[in-house]
């Protein structure tokens, strides 16, 4: 600092103040300089911070799938049994008189319970079409952890690979009147189907991806769908191929599964050793037909036209 002793009183006083003027005068340019820098490069971090988070969000799986067969006892059903039933199993068939105690009674033999598909009550001749047919339900519920929005914009079966049933016995306990459901339907007689939508109105029998899209993401509720598999004579194994389009106009597919496997739809033989078919208008101890030893029975020519 210059020596100010060789200085009167009030120049060093003059002297002093002009040093803490330029001090001060310093520090706020300084500070100034900083903010300048600071306004001037804040738009380029939050940029590269926008950046690095859009990145980080697209490394992320656009979605996964979780699926639940559909286990609830259907108002209608097939059984399906590999082997046949023993003259004693027959009896006690024949000697049940409620649907429901002749479902847990083939159940506890080992047998597998297959489904009608939805009525389609608006559209009769898609009604027709799938009355004969057999029907394997799942709930597919579908996530998304991505932060930006995604939509699912096609399905498409894939991956499709069908053999002859395994099952030599049938008990049928058909509808007693059709239901819909809200949800779509996948037709396996068809490679490469698309689901068709299956809940009552205008769009029932159309495509689903075309009136509707699934939109994932963003916060958004996980997508359920209820899918219904639908099969004639033969079991099959298939998978489902996804598209979609995310919020960065990127473009993709995966594959959905059940876990690591395909899903699978059973369907039961057009001619199995033994039918047995539930005729709710004979009397008790007459309701359950056997069609393999007569089938002249009106139920039992219901079966053959339906399964061709």
């Amino acid at each position: 600092m210059p020596n100010t002793l060789h200085l009167s009183s009030a120049g060093r006083w003059k002297a002093i103040a002009l040093r803490v003027a330029v001090g001060v005068g310093l520090a706020v340019a300084g500070a100034v300089g900083v903010l300048v820098w600071q306004l001037a490069t804040e738009p380029v971090v939050t940029r590269s911070g926008q950046e690095t988070e859009d990145a980080l969000d697209m490394e992320e799986t656009p979605f996964t799938a979780g699926v639940d067969y559909d286990g609830t006892p259907p108002a209608a059903w097939k059984i399906v049994l590999d082997r046949p039933l023993t003259p004693a199993e027959q009896r006690r068939l024949a000697a049940t008189v409620h649907p429901e105690d002749a479902r847990d009674f083939l159940t506890s033999l080992g047998g597998r319970t297959l489904r009608y598909p939805a009525a389609f009550e608006g559209r009769s001749d898609l009604a027709q079409a799938y009355f004969g047919r057999d029907a394997t339900v799942l709930h597919m519920d579908l996530f998304s952890k991505r932060k930006a929005p995604l939509t699912i914009t096609w399905m498409e079966v894939v991956n499709l690979s069908c053999h002859a049933p395994t099952a030599r016995t049938v008990v049928v306990f058909p509808p007693q009147g059709g239901a819909d459901y809200e949800g779509v339907l996948f037709d396996l007689a068809r490679p490469g189907a698309v689901p068709i939508i299956t809940d009552e109105g205008s769009h029932q029998g159309q495509p689903y991806f075309g009136p509707r899209r699934i939109a994932l993401g963003d916060g958004a509720s996980p997508g359920g769908l209820r899918v219904e598999a639908v099969t004639q004579g033969r079991s099959c194994t298939w998978e489902i191929k996804a598209k979609y389009r995310d919020a960065y106009q990127h473009f993709g597919s995966l594959t959905l599964k059940d876990g690591t496997k395909p899903f699978c739809a059973e369907a039961a033989p057009s001619r199995p050793g033994q039918l047995w078919y539930m005729d709710a208008s004979k009397p008790d101890g007459q309701q359950w037909v056997p069609c393999h030893v007569r089938p002249e029975e009106d139920t039992c020519r219901e079966w053959r036209e339906t399964r061709g």
